[in-house]
């Protein structure tokens, strides 16, 4: 390059990166137009003359969110940094990052779908107390009982609702029940059918991504015994959303389990526009990915642990 050339290219640089000049008033300074204005800026950086750092711890895990929308052609992607986190402060940043990224995209929503699990609970607890009166939170799954309440896609759908001293509808029915004739009964009742229609119609649904054999809070509480597991192994299961076990197309699999679910299914849930997946743990990466390859969600909330190996996934 000739030094005029690059001194002219510097000084153009200067002025836009230094000084916060416009292109169009760079352009009116030393007489040429705007798009070669912008042309000049563009060589510059080719040529080397201009280097730009971002001067920010959160460019870590800002570089990460973008390389997971791109991959998986996501609406957004929202990674934890986790470095010198305990696990404890893992789980809370989590949810925290989720409940900001849902206050952030509830502002244009009138009705919002909660599955259930820890992982939503978090959200829901750091969930900041807002003024979003028109919104009405809908369960995706049935939840009754007394144990584990706290996690009950009923309970959650109050508690957040009560945050944003919006409405919430209940699914007065459990997640799963034992045999096809309650489950007939009980979705064939006005209350419940009507509920779980309108649940199929929320603009946002919150759902964790899990898997039956790792870390699987459905095992933990008693939903799904080693039987179950030897069933789901041998039927291909890969991972679950809302209680909707699936294989590794991401089609939700013809079992038992699956048929004695009362709330919404995944095919409907992939018609929801925004589906917020609040997923983490290196154990769960496959039916995340899963989940991300078949739009199954279209929003990832997790760790840099989890989107690096997602990043890192042929």
């Amino acid at each position: 390059m000739d030094r005029t050339d690059e001194k002219e290219l510097v000084k153009i640089a200067s002025m836009y990166y230094e000084e916060g000049k416009t292109q169009a008033e760079i352009a009116k300074i030393i007489g040429v137009s705007r798009s070669l204005v912008s042309k000049n800026l563009i060589d510059a950086k080719e040529a080397g003359l201009v280097e730009i750092f971002i001067n920010s711890k959160s460019v870590y895990s800002a570089t990460l969110e973008r390389k997971l929308e791109q991959k998986y052609q996501l609406k957004s992607a929202v990674v934890v940094d986790t470095m010198d986190l305990a696990n404890h402060e893992v789980d809370k940043m989590v949810g925290r990052q989720g409940a900001l990224y849902l206050q952030k995209v509830s502002k244009k929503a009138a009705k919002i779908g909660m599955s259930w699990g820890k992982s939503l609970r978090n959200l829901v607890d750091n969930y900041p107390f807002a003024n979003q009166s028109e919104i009405t939170v809908y369960p995706l799954i049935g939840g009754m009982g007394d144990d584990h309440v706290d996690i009950h896609s009923n309970q959650l759908s109050y508690d957040l609702a009560r945050k944003m001293r919006g409405r919430a509808k209940y699914l007065y029915a459990p997640a799963l029940v034992s045999n096809p004739q309650i489950k007939k009964d009980l979705t064939e009742n006005s209350t419940i059918r009507s509920v779980i229609a309108e649940a199929r119609e929320v603009d946002i649904a919150l759902v964790g991504v899990a898997s039956p054999f790792e870390e699987s809070t459905m095992a933990e509480i008693g939903y799904i015994d080693d039987s179950d597991m030897k069933s789901l192994k041998e039927k291909g299961i890969k991972g679950d959303i809302n209680s909707r076990f699936f294989d590794e197309t991401g089609n939700e699999v013809d079992c038992q389990l699956n048929k004695s679910v009362i709330g919404v299914n995944l095919k409907d849930i992939k018609k929801i526009p925004t589906v917020i997946g609040i997923a983490y743990g290196t154990k769960k990466v496959l039916p995340i990915k899963i989940a991300l390859e078949h739009q199954l969600i279209n929003v990832l909330v997790t760790t840099d642990e989890v989107a690096n190996e997602l990043l890192h996934e042929a």
